[in-house]
């Protein structure tokens, strides 16, 4: 639903304007819809969607929504479609934008997902259901509440933690090796200045993609994984990256050639 038809059914159900009334006052309104959206780029849309404020079971008329922007088509995504075809490129997608509204406090539904990807709702289901079976968690609204803050980027780091390659794990999550790569930067920075004792402020502030793992579990992420049996993975990643002097080139010859 676009911002138009709801303002139009608000007008109609709300103050009893007749239809035609209210189509009048949305033509005169447009510029109350413009946005200001200098912020998106090439590849980019602003999509309204229900804010992860709002409870399951509420009307969608009467819920609160919030304008989000998210990214359809990164040059990342054709070697996705090259190398695995055309349901991984829309299942990588699929990931991506969904994380994207959650990380913009928005949740995403199915609908949202047929009319974003332009696929059939049968299709968005099969897909739930294979991300599901490779336990990658997918923020939609129906099911966010009761599965908690985790989210496919912990998943790819915890998969990499246990010993997979990230060729591995590009295979079993149709993420693309840039994703993978920078989801195990951004944990090797956590992890560094945690080590040191930095302050959550620190940490955000020297790691620019902080939303990999939430803002809330920053430091926890690391602390869950640092002992026991990922104890020699971690302390590798630490061993082989500098949080403010790392090679991108570098990093990720190291990164793809680590194994347990």
């Amino acid at each position: 639903m676009t911002k138009e038809q709801m303002f139009r059914l608000r007008l109609i159900s709300g103050f009893n304007f007749a239809p035609i009334i209210a189509d009048a006052i949305v033509d005169l309104s447009k510029d109350f819809f413009q946005s200001d959206n200098s912020e998106v780029c090439c590849g980019q849309i602003l999509y309204l969607a229900i804010s992860d404020e709002e409870g399951p079971g509420k009307p969608i008329l009467d819920s609160k929504h919030v304008e989000v922007i998210l990214t359809l088509d990164l040059p990342e995504d054709m070697d996705v479609y090259e190398k695995f075809g055309l349901s991984a490129y829309r299942q990588h997608i699929l990931l991506r934008i969904t994380q994207e509204a959650r990380d913009q406090n928005a949740l995403l539904t199915i609908k949202d997902l047929v009319k974003l990807l332009k696929s059939s709702y049968s299709t968005i289901k099969r897909d739930l259901k294979y991300f599901r079976e490779k336990g990658l968690y997918v923020p939609l609204r129906g099911i966010v509440k009761d599965i908690g803050p985790s989210s496919h980027k912990s998943k790819i780091v915890e998969l990499y933690l246990k010993g997979y390659t990230t060729t591995e794990i590009q295979r079993s999550t149709r993420h693309s090796l840039q994703s993978i790569e920078r989801y195990i930067k951004d944990f090797s920075r956590v992890s560094i200045l945690t080590q040191k004792g930095e302050s959550i402020d620190n940490i955000r502030f020297n790691c620019w993609n902080l939303r990999t793992f939430g803002k809330k579990s920053t430091k926890n992420f690391f602390i869950k994984y640092k002992d026991g049996d990922n104890k020699q993975r971690v302390e590798e990643l630490i061993d082989n990256i500098n949080c403010f002097m790392d090679s991108p080139m570098s990093f990720q010859k190291k990164i793809s050639g680590m194994r347990m």
